[in-house]
């Protein structure tokens, strides 16, 4: 099983703690099915690192326009609410309802 999938209702948006894998097979809020989504931090991450390398890149060609400037914000935003998601989705892990 991968360590970064969580039990996640599409309809409402609720997503359960890793301790409820297997037994919380139904939303408490809406009554649907429950998938396994994943919510590894490091697709985004890489992604933001790719767009500040696009961001260099573009600033590194004379002729070639800088439209990347927002890049310089993006970028770092990708890496950074990407790692913070994964700190909440911990925080939900170490919760206990019973």
């Amino acid at each position: 099983m991968n360590k970064y999938a969580r039990p996640y209702c599409e309809s409402c948006r609720v997503l359960y703690g890793k301790q409820s894998i297997g037994f919380v097979l139904k939303c408490t809020k809406c009554g649907g099915p429950l998938i396994l989504k994943s919510f590894n931090p490091w697709p985004k991450a890489i992604g933001g690192i790719a767009v500040i390398l696009l961001v260099l890149v573009s600033l590194g060609i004379k002729q070639f326009p800088v439209i990347w400037i927002g890049g310089f914000i993006l970028g770092p935003s990708l890496i950074i609410n990407s790692f913070v998601q994964w700190a909440k989705v911990k925080k939900l892990d170490k919760e206990r309802y019973l």
